[in-house]
């Protein structure tokens, strides 16, 4: 976002002179590629080949739902890569845990392996150098998907996009997914960045990944290409980014490289290599749940369309899998905007005898407080018709005024996760919020599974314990000792020191997130979030 900055800074003081469409990458000399299908002889596709064939059109699934775990899987995929390496983030970082996976992909494609990565444009700036100096390497192609602007365009033809195109510049490509050798691969809610693998200095995420291999894994790849080949997929130098600097590119690698050595060398990144289950992912030993699955993913020219005429296949899939349900609907949402219809939704399910029980951020956990604030006025007419509200608690109360649009918590929600009945999961990067459904291209994994559904619900009943979570509930449920403490129609019921506490508005979130919620939820904006 920091690159729009100087523009709409400028186009205060200037009328934008003229406005230029943005090139389609097609415009630009680009190669279409795809997905290689003869890997099946490769160490990852010998390694799952005979379990495959023992649950023939299966596909094998391990959740990941830990932040170190999650990284190492990452790592040691790609170094156990031989032919193709297909990386598809909307947020990528170049920090500790950022250096580390990009350093082993650049010795991949040193021996050989075939590396295509396709970035989103939206949180791009700390990573240009080092996405620069990758696609030096004759193995390494980046793409970016929906570009602000090209190299073309002139600084008012830029200032001028940003008026004339700023809802299509808005749309981003939310998707997440690696995949190797086109044989496994790990898709879910983590992007590329120290706090979605615990290794944050002032925050991290409990987010959830999964490992698969067999055919999902093909559609996956499929998908990759899809929007790999598509024309909102730029190479990376037809953008407005300083060319390749040959000293700078050097310099760039060294630090990647003594930055790999000096992890390896430390109690941490000991600590990481031992962990067992990455080092299994080689040879075949995950333990893997097999179930019948599929992908909904987005049309990457989502992005373009109007938003009052955008399909969320995403969002489709569930709404379908969901009016099915006869139990129970749980939901792991970080950013949890339903709007009047998803309020009316929900509230009919409850209403036909079917348990909705959702987990979502509170005001003190969050890193959205505008979505925050959107979801506050949906909040009490949700807890009225029967859904169960759970909102993360945070681990730093009373957050400072710098940390009022940052998330003040150590363990912020930001998994996807949809389950229906406990048989049917959906996982991926769909939020339930207008932007998912309206805005950004998301993908999900439907995998059909009551032991996989099984371990969810654990993580559901762990993450919503007393402990860990606030219960919203009616005022009126309030015991009459703790009434004087309640001002308002709904509480917060928490456990503190082994005893049951009731706040009546947002607790832990501070005086200045409270204004912020309290400004926010004034603008007329719900629809955008």
């Amino acid at each position: 976002m920091s690159r729009l900055l100087p523009y709409l800074i400028l186009a205060t003081l200037l009328l934008p002179a003229g406005c230029t469409p943005r090139p389609q990458a097609s415009d630009y000399p680009r190669t279409e590629t795809y997905a290689l299908e003869d890997t099946s002889d490769t160490t990852l596709g010998k390694a799952y080949a005979a379990a495959a064939k023992r649950h023939p059109s299966q596909s094998g699934f391990h959740l990941l739902p830990t932040g170190p775990e999650a990284l190492m899987m990452r790592i040691a995929l790609v170094e156990a890569s031989q032919r193709s390496i297909d990386l598809q983030y909307f947020s990528t970082e170049d920090d500790t845990t950022g250096k580390l996976l990009l350093e082993a992909i650049s010795r991949a494609a040193d021996r050989g392996v075939r590396v295509r990565m396709l970035l989103d444009d939206w949180n791009l700036d700390d990573f240009e150098a080092g996405a620069v100096a990758l696609n030096a390497n004759p193995h390494i192609d980046i793409r970016v998907f929906n570009p602000y602007a090209t190299r073309d365009q002139s600084v008012f033809a830029r200032i001028g996009n940003v008026f004339s195109y700023m809802d299509q510049f808005t749309r981003r490509m939310h998707n997440k997914a690696i995949i190797v050798d086109n044989q496994v691969a790990v898709m879910g809610g983590r992007n590329l960045g120290d706090e979605y693998f615990d290794a944050g200095k002032d925050m991290n995420f409990r987010d959830v990944d999964v490992f698969a291999v067999g055919s999902i894994t093909h559609q996956i790849s499929n998908n990759f290409d899809r929007y790999w080949n598509s024309d909102e997929s730029f190479p990376i130098a037809t953008l407005n980014l300083p060319p390749p600097n040959v000293d700078a590119i050097t310099k760039i690698q060294e630090n990647m490289q003594n930055h790999w050595q000096m992890m390896l060398h430390s109690s941490i990144g000991k600590r990481l290599k031992e962990l067992p289950l990455p080092s299994k992912a080689r040879k075949g030993d995950v333990p893997l749940i097999w179930a019948n699955a599929d992908l909904a993913a987005d049309s990457p020219g989502k992005v373009t369309q109007e938003s009052n005429t955008a399909v969320s296949k995403p969002g489709m899939r569930i709404e379908d899998l969901v009016n099915h349900a006869q139990q129970e609907f749980i939901i792991f949402t970080p950013y949890f905007v339903p709007l009047d219809d998803g309020v009316d939704w929900l509230n009919g399910l409850v209403a036909r005898g079917v348990r909705v029980r959702i987990v979502t951020n509170s005001l003190s956990s969050t890193d959205m407080v505008p979505a925050q604030a959107g979801y506050s006025h949906y909040r009490e007419a949700l807890v009225k018709g029967g859904v169960e509200l759970y909102e993360i608690k945070s681990s730093t109360p009373n957050p400072p005024v710098k940390a009022m649009f940052k998330p003040s918590s150590q363990n912020g929600l930001h998994a996807k996760i949809y389950m229906i009945d406990q048989r049917d999961l959906v996982i991926g990067s769909f939020n339930f919020d207008p932007r998912s459904i309206r805005f950004n291209t998301e993908q999900v994994l439907v995998i059909h599974s009551p032991e996989l559904c099984a371990k969810v619900a654990n993580l559901f009943e762990d993450i919503t314990s007393p402990a860990s979570s606030y219960r919203i509930i009616e005022a009126s449920e309030v015991p009459d000792s703790d009434q004087p403490l309640i001002h308002g129609s709904l509480a917060w019921v928490t456990e503190e020191n082994g005893k049951t506490v009731y706040y009546d508005l947002n607790p832990h979130a501070g005086f200045w997130r409270n204004i912020a919620d309290r400004l926010f939820s004034i603008l007329p904006i719900d629809s955008q979030l």
